[in-house]
């Protein structure tokens, strides 16, 4: 056996191994309570949206590779005249019997592969167990949404693991719990205006164009939006419904003004406070779903803007998960800094 398992240490360095063993189990315990309960503080319209706020070129956090730096100027694709209706197409799908679900996907056409059929229904299946996804809108459109094509090919074999996934330039497909938690809060309705910011991958707005006829979504990282643009005119012609989203080159904290306001806003990149652009433009009555918190730990978060008796705005916030803590890439600027609030 090594010598280096009797190596023999002071009573000293036994003590302060000790003291730091014990100070980090009460940091791990505590610290993220501490954090999560603040984070759900409910802070006025005004406070919400008023104030500075600058680019810190420090630090970040989540899962990262590679350089996640900035883009060219704005752009914009133009969509097809004709808008097809994704979510009227998932209403006739059955989701009772795995068998019935299989055949009436063989029926479509699309030639999804059939393992991966089983592992997506698999994966539909524990995620109504978890209450990950609630509504039958929500499991048609993940049911409808084929991971397979949007997970990159460095990932193969891990196409339906219940985890992040890199997909270059520093970016990530989210966990496919997380995807579903997220959509599944924002409850989505037919016609409704939803705005995504941080297409990455493609996956989230690809579920979305099952829930609605009108997806905005915005991706930063210029080779990233060049690469899923391409994926989606791929998928098209199989996939119909991709042909709805609209997407954009640019930075997402200022949201997409031109189309605003928007019923349902969904962010997929953490940040230590909500944007006061984002807020603005999701309108009275609508939701708010983002990754909220400090560098290293996030906690899902649902933000809700309401119209007050007194013909004010008033925000609440709610933790999904309870407390559960995850962590997604930061919030990236057009100089590839992480956006903060001001000091």
């Amino acid at each position: 056996m090594s010598a280096l398992y009797y190596r023999t240490v002071s009573l000293g360095a036994v003590l302060a191994l000790a003291g730091s063993l014990g100070a980090g189990f009460i940091l791990g315990a505590f610290l993220p309570r501490m954090v999560s309960a603040r984070s759900e503080r409910v802070v006025s319209y005004e406070e919400a949206v008023a104030g500075p706020v600058q680019g810190d070129a420090g630090g970040g956090s989540g899962p990262v590779e590679g350089d996640a730096g900035g883009s060219g100027p704005d752009a914009e694709i133009p969509l097809s005249a004709e808008i097809y209706d994704g979510p009227g197409f998932a209403r006739s799908m059955p989701i009772d019997r795995k068998e019935d679900w299989i055949a009436w996907m063989r029926e479509g056409g699309r030639g999804d592969s059939p393992a991966f059929m089983e592992e997506r229904w698999a994966l539909a299946g524990a995620f109504v167990q978890s209450g990950e996804l609630k509504r039958p809108e929500d499991v048609r459109a993940f049911l409808l949404s084929p991971r397979e094509h949007f997970v990159r090919a460095r990932n193969r074999g891990y196409e339906y693991a219940d985890t992040w996934l890199s997909i270059g330039y520093g970016a990530t497909i989210t966990d496919p719990d997380v995807v579903a938690m997220m959509t599944t809060t924002l409850e989505i309705k037919p016609g409704e205006k939803v705005l995504e910011i941080g297409t990455g991958s493609g996956y989230q707005s690809a579920i979305l164009s099952y829930l609605t006829t009108n997806v905005y979504t915005i991706e930063i990282i210029e080779p990233l939006f060049i690469e899923t643009d391409r994926l989606y005119r791929d998928l098209e012609a199989a996939f119909p419904s991709y042909s709805v989203i609209k997407r954009k080159l640019g930075d997402g904290y200022y949201g997409w003004e031109e189309y605003a306001p928007f019923d349902k806003i969904l962010v997929t990149c953490s940040i230590d406070h909500i944007p006061p652009p984002l807020l603005k433009q999701l309108k009275t009555g609508g939701v708010m779903v983002l990754p909220l918190g400090p560098p290293g730990r996030q906690y899902i978060m649902e933000v809700k803007k309401e119209a007050s008796e007194d013909g004010g705005v008033t925000l609440s916030r709610r933790d999904v998960y309870n407390g559960m803590s995850v962590r997604f890439i930061p919030f990236r600027n057009e100089a590839g800094g992480s956006y903060s609030a001001s000091p």
